[in-house]
C-alpha cells in the first residue's frame, strides 16, 4: 500500500521545513560536520572509501543509512496498518514519535557517541520526509532542498514568462519553504554551537514539532465539529503517487 499522506496547510510545512533545516545544522555544527537528513552525501562517501579500499571508513556510514531506512520502513508500515486501533492517522503517531526521539537525544550524556545522535536524527528526517509530502496540491520535501528549488525555479519560469500564471501560487508555496528551511539551518547553526545549546538543541525542534501537532489536533476536533475545513493545519487524506522531493 502506498503510504498516503495529506496536503498540509503552507504555514505547517514551513514549519516543517524549519525543523529539516534546523537538524541538518544540527548534526553539522554538534556533531562533526555529518548531515543526516539527506543520505547522498554519505551514499558517496561509501562508494569513495570503499573504492580506496579503506573498509571500515566505509562501514562507518552504513549505521546511518541503515537509521534512515528504518525511517523510512517505519513510516510505511503505519500507514499501511491505518485501520488498526489508533493508527488511522499516522500524522499524529510520526509526529509523536518524532518529537520523543529528539528529547530523548536532547538528554543523552555527552559521553554518547556522535554517531548514536547522527542515527537518530536520520531516523526522524525519514519519519518526516515519508509522512509529509504535500504543501497543499504541491509536491514538496520538509528535510531536502534540491527538489524544492528546482520546482521552484521551473514555476517561477513558468509563470513570469507568461507559460503558465497558475504557476504563480506554487512559485510562492515553495519559495516560503525553501526560506523556512534555510532559516531553521540558520537558527539550528546557532543554537548548537558550543556556546549556546549545544547537543541540546534538539529541544527546540522537539518545540516546533509539538506546535505542529497542537494545531493538527486543533484543526481535527474543529473539522470533526463541523469548523471549516480551509483552516490552517491540515487537510482530509489523500492517495498520493508521487515521489517525494530528493538531493
Amino acid at each position: 500500500m502506498r503510504v498516503r499522506t495529506r496536503p498540509e496547510h503552507p504555514a505547517t510545512g514551513a514549519a516543517l521545513a524549519v525543523v529539516g533545516g534546523f537538524l541538518d545544522a544540527y548534526t553539522f555544527v554538534a556533531h562533526g560536520g555529518v548531515f543526516a537528513n539527506a543520505q547522498t552525501g554519505n551514499v558517496v562517501f561509501v562508494a569513495i572509501h570503499a573504492a580506496e579500499g579503506r573498509w571500515a571508513q566505509a562501514a562507518g556510514y552504513l549505521p546511518i543509512l541503515g537509521a534512515f531506512v528504518l525511517g523510512l520502513v517505519a513510516a510505511e508500515w503505519l500507514a499501511a496498518h491505518r485501520r488498526l486501533p489508533g493508527l488511522d492517522d499516522p500524522t499524529r503517531v510520526v509526529l509523536l514519535a518524532e518529537i520523543a526521539v529528539l528529547v530523548a537525544v536532547a538528554g543523552l550524556p555527552r559521553s554518547v557517541p556522535t554517531l548514536v545522535t547522527t542515527m537518530a536524527v536520520a531516523f526522524v528526517a525519514a519519519l518526516q520526509v515519508t509522512t509529509f509530502r504535500l504543501v497543499r496540491d504541491t509536491t514538496y520535501s520538509t528535510t531536502m532542498t534540491t527538489g524544492n528549488l528546482r520546482t521552484l525555479v521551473t514555476a517561477a519560469y513558468e509563470w513570469l514568462s507568461g507559460y503558465d500564471r497558475t504557476q504563480r501560487v506554487v512559485a510562492q508555496r515553495l519559495a516560503l519553504i525553501v526560506l523556512a528551511f534555510a532559516g531553521g539551518a540558520g537558527i539550528g547553526a546557532v543554537a548548537s554551537a558550543p556556546g549556546a545549546l549545544g547537543t541540546r538543541a534538539t529541544l527546540l525542534a522537539a518545540a516546533v514539532l509539538a506546535v505542529v501537532l497542537a494545531a493538527i489536533e486543533t484543526h481535527t476536533r474543529r473539522t470533526a465539529g463541523g469548523g471549516a475545513a480551509g483552516a490552517p493545519g491540515v487537510a482530509r487524506p489523500v492517495p498520493v503517487g508521487v515521489g517525494t522531493d530528493g538531493d
